[in-house]
């Protein structure tokens, strides 16, 4: 299936509208120079504006910035303002201005990127999964630099997209030559570092420019260490990023558009399962803290404030974009359904502002940026997002062998107006998506220079109930069974024609993917939520704070979710539609209003429920409340704490270290070292007394000494395959007087061996 060109299809008003305006607006706050600061720095040139700050000015220098270009050529494209076009013009031309200036033709924000680049080319590397050679994941932030571009050079206007090409090219001709000075292992080892979608960069400036050597560069960044599992039919997710990898596997599928016989497209297609079948939350998210889950173990997604990262639903629409265009696969179609409505819909907010994490533990809250304060890789993506919105409503196939031209495509009913350049076609779709309580009616209307036979495929998505009652002015027509999840109405279509149908919605009830008694419901494709309390929630509206995007307020215990008692799957206890899309669900505490998610903002919301049988509510209370006891004990006593191996409370707390490497066992992190590593914990009110240890066993024997402030508070030792434990290590009197605003934390192998594999450090008052 081809789409519909972007810049071909227009949005009608509603909420999918809306949100894309939403956007829009928050993109045009910014000032194109401040982008460019971190750019004008790293090329020499003197500086016309501030940069920003957040994560714009601590590491990921430059990085939004790319994704703002993207943003900006893409709404030019699916919106035609001119503000989306001049915005981007400016960024290229700031681009532009700032490679000329270096002469190289690198351009970049990364902090000391050139000199970085030049030591890596020499071979003098030091990589771990977030760090290169000291500098924050340099490939993640060049990659937003020229992923911009190719999208600058696809969607802008002629001129800007000329000179976008051009910019990419002479970057790519910059690196050509310094990554030939690496070889497969030097090249490999960089590539343990978080590189973001280099790989689809470069096949799609190979599929630009017609270069061969651009396509061998995006296969040399196609990490192995991924691939081949999966090659193997061998699903290795668990514990690792996952925004790391289905960035990479967006290049496989890219690379599979141009050889399809390669082993990309089965690749990308094996981790598209599993993410979608087997990783992914009702709302169409993945991961908890950034992490995917193992498969068996979804608690995390219950107890997390960090829930599925926004990042990751947009980079796997784009991931299905790719392998639709060869497989009309019904379950990534609907998976693309569920995550456009819920997760995309819910993450911007009515006014402006994206969400990074939305959690599913019960009773949470989500928070937003601020425009020109936050700088989070979910606000780069989230400007991306929203141009997309209509681009996957309609496509194109070739027609069946006895029409010529094109057939036509329904795939998510968003409401657009498209034009059918081939048949010189208007297509307007029309439905009242998200909002399914209207009985689902759905319209096509051609408007056609001339008479023209050929197919219209209309989807039946799976939650689809009942006949979809097809008919053309009102009169039932004949269907027949199309690609995969379509049905088919051939017909010699007339100018004005109107072809309706009807999609007909229930409730349903879905389990966390590992299958435990936890409830949520949908209503067709609408994901439905308990709304919570407005009040107390400590940065709704983040600040410039590195994890400001967290929702750091108070937790709600989860032995107060009310449950669902049933003797089914907890459907039979939701009743409705009762006004609009409003549903009464039954409880234990009573009757409880459900809401579509994606219009629920500015409160605490519960998307899951504890499920249990009638009679044994009290019981599965109890055990709630047993399991979270110890937890919430813990969380008490916590002045701050570090989970290791994981990018961003590794780079919150300052981490350092040397001769260190990561890994997960079980689905969990940990980092362990042959020489150190270590961390900064804040202790602001000096009320730390113990340092809790969390590790296990390695592949060898381990041994480390457990430095606080320059002062050794114990030795923490582990054989080999040791299972999971802890450790309470007495500060002491003395230990951190020099500032006890913070404390400086080091593992140290004992001499000659190596650490245990450390999971977790944790300040705790007595």
């Amino acid at each position: 299936m081809d789409l519909l060109p972007l810049s071909d299809v227009r949005l009608l008003d509603g909420p999918f509208r809306a949100a894309q305006q939403t956007d829009l607006a928050y993109l045009l706050r910014h000032d194109p120079q401040r982008l460019l600061a971190p750019y004008r720095r790293e090329a020499g040139l003197p500086p016309v504006a501030e940069p920003y700050g957040n994560w714009e000015s601590s590491g990921l220098d430059g990085h939004v910035g790319g994704h703002a270009l993207s943003a900006a050529s893409l709404l030019w494209a699916a919106t035609g303002d001119a503000r989306a076009a001049r915005f981007a013009a400016d960024l290229v031309d700031g681009l532009a201005t700032c490679q000329d200036a270096r002469g190289t033709g690198y351009v970049g924000g990364v902090p000391q990127g050139v000199a970085l680049f030049e030591r890596i080319a020499a071979g003098d590397l030091s990589a771990d999964s977030f760090g290169l050679n000291g500098a924050w994941v340099p490939w993640y932030n060049l990659h937003k630099t020229v992923a911009g571009l190719v999208d600058a050079a696809r969607y802008a206007p002629a001129p800007t997209a000329s000179r976008a090409r051009d910019v990419a090219v002479r970057f790519a001709d910059w690196w050509l030559p310094l990554a030939a000075r690496l070889d497969d292992d030097q090249f490999a080892a960089m590539l343990r570092t978080e590189f973001g979608g280099m790989c689809e960069a470069f096949a799609d400036l190979a599929d630009l420019t017609g270069r061969s050597d651009l396509r061998a560069m995006a296969v040399r960044f196609a990490d192995r260490t991924l691939l081949d599992p999966l090659l193997d039919g061998r699903d290795e997710l668990d514990g690792l990023h996952a925004n790391t990898q289905i960035a990479k596997v967006v290049g496989w599928a890219a690379l599979a558009e141009s050889d399809p016989d390669g082993g990309w497209d089965r690749a990308a297609r094996a981790f598209a399962d599993t993410v979608v079948r087997r990783r992914s939350l009702v709302f169409g998210g993945d991961s908890v803290s950034e992490h995917f889950h193992p498969v068996d173990d979804f608690r995390g997604a219950l107890t997390s404030p960090e829930g599925p990262e926004s990042c990751n639903t947009a980079n796997m629409l784009e991931l299905v974009r790719r392998l639709l265009r060869t497989d009309l696969d019904p379950a990534l179609l609907d998976f693309a359904e569920r995550a456009l409505v819920n997760h995309v819909l819910s993450a911007q907010h009515p006014d402006g502002g994206f969400v990074y994490f939305t959690s599913a533990r019960p009773d949470h809250y989500r928070v937003y940026s601020q425009a020109e304060v936050g700088f989070w890789c979910c606000v780069g993506t989230g400007l991306e997002t929203y141009a997309r919105l209509g681009e996957l409503a309609l496509g194109t196939q070739p027609a069946t062998a006895r029409d010529e031209g094109d057939d036509l495509l329904v795939n998510v009913v968003v409401p657009v107006r498209a034009t059918w350049a081939a048949r010189g076609a208007v297509v307007t779709l029309t439905s009242d998506l998200p909002d399914l309580s209207t009985g689902g009616e759905v319209t096509l209307r051609l408007d056609l220079p001339a008479a023209q036979t050929f197919t219209v495929h209309v989807r039946r998505p799976s939650w689809a109930v009942g006949d979809l009652d097809l008919a053309v002015g009102g009169v039932p027509v004949p269907v027949a069974p199309g690609p995969g999840p379509y049905v088919a109405v051939r017909r010699t279509w007339h100018d004005g024609d109107v072809l309706s149908w009807r999609l007909a919605a229930r409730v349903e009830a879905e389990r966390l993917p590992d299958g435990s008694d936890w409830v949520a419901f949908r209503y067709g494709a609408v994901v439905l939520a308990a709304r919570g309390g407005s009040d107390d929630l400590p940065g709704l509206r983040a600040d410039d704070s590195r994890m400001g995007h967290v929702a750091s307020g108070p937790l709600h215990a989860l032995a107060g979710t009310p449950v669902v008692a049933s003797h089914a799957d907890g459907s039979d206890q939701v009743h409705g539609p009762l006004d609009g899309m409003t549903f009464r669900l039954g409880t234990d505490r009573g009757p409880l209003t459900l809401e579509p998610f994606h219009a629920l903002h500015d409160a605490r919301y519960t998307l899951y429920f504890p499920l249990t049988v009638p009679g044994t509510t009290g019981e599965r209370r109890a055990a709630l409340a047993a399991a979270e006891s110890d937890d919430l004990a813990l969380a008490a006593r916590t002045v701050d704490d570090v989970a290791c191996g994981r990018q961003q409370p590794e780079v919150e707390h300052a981490f350092a270290g040397d001769g260190t490497w990561t890994g997960a066992t079980d689905g969990v992190r940990w980092r362990a070292a042959d020489g150190w590593f270590g961390y900064t914990l804040a202790d602001p009110a000096s009320a730390a007394g113990l340092l809790r240890v969390a590790y296990r066993g390695g592949d060898v024997d381990g041994a480390a000494d457990v430095v606080v402030d320059g002062t050794v508070v114990g030795t923490v030792t582990a054989a080999a395959g040791a299972g999971l434990r802890h450790v309470d290590l007495d500060l002491g009197p003395t230990v951190g007087t020099l500032d006890r605003a913070r404390r400086t934390v080091r593992v140290r192998a004992v001499a000659g061996g190596c650490t245990p594999r450390v999971v977790g450090l944790r300040l705790l008052s007595h």
